[in-house]
């Protein structure tokens, strides 16, 4: 098990190495390296702070109804988002398309809930209350992780925000709705997600 543990963070590290580098370089897909490390990195890390392991005696169907689940959720919130014109990509092949809802997508939003569920687990135990540590990770956790993945995008422009809902105010490069309610939200839909796969006998 050990050994598990140390590969996941060895590889995630390389992969998270790979996606900065290739970001630099203007790489579009650097995000399929970077969010596959970040996952990795992130699972582990949620693994020995948390008490309830995540997908604690799954079965197959299980992992399938979430993936498939998460998947189509990503491909739905892309196309209302890009119909509305909120954002846009640099790409547009079929393979493309598949990088960006597998790994760029249902992947990211993975280890975007990763990060929430590592911040809420932390502040369960500085001893907050649940309602407290949800509000204390999501303002934290989620924003920050958002901003490294915001501002390593901003090298390569894999995808580019045009204009978001409520207010296009920026700090810098930064939307703030984006950044705020967007990141949010991938946490709620991700959750229930996975608390509906969760059900499943």
């Amino acid at each position: 098990m050990k050994s598990n543990k140390t590969l996941s963070y060895i590889v995630g590290i390389i992969l998270v190495l790979v996606g900065i580098f290739l970001t630099i370089r203007k790489e579009p897909h650097f995000y399929t390296f970077f969010s596959i490390g970040a996952l990795l990195i992130l699972f582990q890390v949620n693994k020995s702070l948390s008490k309830e392991q995540l997908f604690h005696k799954w079965k197959a169907k299980n992992h399938l109804v979430f993936w498939i689940m998460l998947i189509v959720a990503s491909i739905i919130i892309d196309l209302i988002g890009m119909h509305l014109g909120y954002w846009t990509y640099t790409y547009s092949t079929t393979f493309d398309e598949v990088l960006k809802y597998v790994f760029e997508w249902a992947i990211a939003m993975s280890y975007i809930t990763l990060a929430f569920l590592i911040g809420f687990n932390l502040f369960r135990k500085l001893n907050f209350s649940k309602p407290i540590s949800t509000i204390l990770s999501m303002m934290i956790f989620v924003i920050t992780i958002g901003l490294i993945t915001e501002y390593l995008n901003h090298f390569s422009n894999s995808w580019i925000i045009m204009s978001m809902p409520i207010t296009n105010y920026k700090i810098g490069n930064f939307f703030i709705v984006f950044q705020t309610i967007g990141y949010w939200l991938m946490v709620v839909i991700t959750s229930i997600i996975y608390k509906i796969s969760n059900k499943i006998k």
